[in-house]
């Protein structure tokens, strides 16, 4: 027997083991940007949600004037446009969906109103606060309880709307300055909202509208957040600040805050692979972070205005719509760097 030998083997398994179990974590679950696919030129794409009845991605387009667009029906694999539906009426930003009810919802800020849009008939009901000032942004929908959830910047609140009728129910006002981004903790009833002018994660009581708390965002201009049920946190994406701040999300003490890119601006979480995404948006990338490390895995290129993120939790695809640049505001503002995959969407992939 040829004991050299078989040391060296015994070895060099050993090393291979150390190597594999050094790289599992981020290296070999790293993920790939599969693919970027133009959905429609000048569509103004917003943001994609996934259905898992029928699995497919839909993503809004808010045509750049008027009060018209589509929401596109996308192949979650080739990520080729297969059908659209028109919604003369509302030019669709936010979107949202009730799986319950087969339904999707979207806001117009230009009109102020939301449209569900019934996946299996095509009918389509408007649906407003009858109050103005009250414009929608983010859609977010409690299934165990059939809620819709909307946010409103310039109404500093939510609107609640019952997913089986689609008839508004109430606003909960003052809840803080410029609510834009919201998330529902659906077991405990608590609805987690950013108040970007405040710089504040506002705490609400979703049976009540009551304010529970209020604590510092840590990071400026916060626009989005997600919770993470698990480890009872929150990922805040702060667009000025260009980061996600992780907080508990009973204390609000800051657990880590994590540079990302210039424009933080989508988030979302993966909860079976614990992978943190933000869509960067005029940093033109998007960034993957590990959730148990909270350290950054890996950041893609988009060579887009990266927007919103939504996830296929069975299998851990990731879809992304990427939005043109414009031109900034003010007398002298610069031209716009052309953005090559505006009006898109990118799938990264395991």
């Amino acid at each position: 027997m040829n004991t050299k030998y078989n040391l060296r083997k015994i070895a060099a398994f050993a090393c291979a083991a150390v190597t594999l179990v050094g790289v599992t974590a981020p290296d070999v679950l790293a993920q790939k940007l599969v693919k970027t696919e133009k959905i429609s030129t000048n569509s103004n794409v917003y943001q994609p949600v996934y259905n898992p009845k029928d699995g497919f991605v839909y993503v809004s387009a808010a045509h750049e004037q008027g009060n018209t667009g589509k929401v596109y029906k996308i192949d979650a694999k080739t990520l080729r446009t297969v059908d659209s539906i028109a919604t003369p009426e509302s030019a669709p930003m936010g979107l949202g969906i009730s799986v319950n009810t087969q339904t999707l919802y979207t806001t117009n800020s230009r009109t102020g109103i939301v449209t569900a849009i019934n996946l299996a008939t095509g009918e389509q009901t408007h649906i407003t606060t009858g109050k103005e000032g009250q414009a929608p942004r983010e859609i977010r929908v409690d299934e165990s309880r059939d809620l819709v959830y909307v946010s409103s910047v310039r109404g500093g609140g939510l609107w609640v709307i019952d997913a089986k009728t689609n008839k508004f129910l109430k606003f909960y006002g003052n809840l803080g300055g410029a609510i834009t981004g919201h998330y529902i903790d659906e077991a405990n009833n608590i609805i987690y909202a950013t108040a970007m002018r405040d710089n504040e994660v506002v705490v609400v009581d979703g049976a009540t509208g009551n304010v529970l708390k209020k604590f510092a965002a840590h990071g400026e201009r916060p626009t989005n957040v997600h919770y993470d049920a698990k480890n009872k946190r929150l990922y805040v994406a702060n667009q000025t600040t260009e980061n996600i701040t992780v907080l508990d999300a009973e204390t609000g003490k800051l657990i880590k805050a994590i540079p990302t890119g210039k424009g933080a601006l989508g988030v979302n979480h993966d909860p079976q692979r614990d992978r943190i995404y933000v869509a960067n948006r005029h940093g033109r990338t998007v960034t993957v972070i590990d959730g148990t490390s909270l350290e950054v895995i890996k950041t893609f290129e988009i060579g887009a205005l990266p927007n919103t993120v939504a996830i296929n939790h069975a299998t851990g695809d990731v879809y992304i719509t990427n939005k043109e640049a414009v031109r900034e505001r003010g007398e002298n503002a610069p031209e716009p760097v052309p953005a090559p995959n505006a009006d898109s969407i990118s799938l990264i992939t395991q």
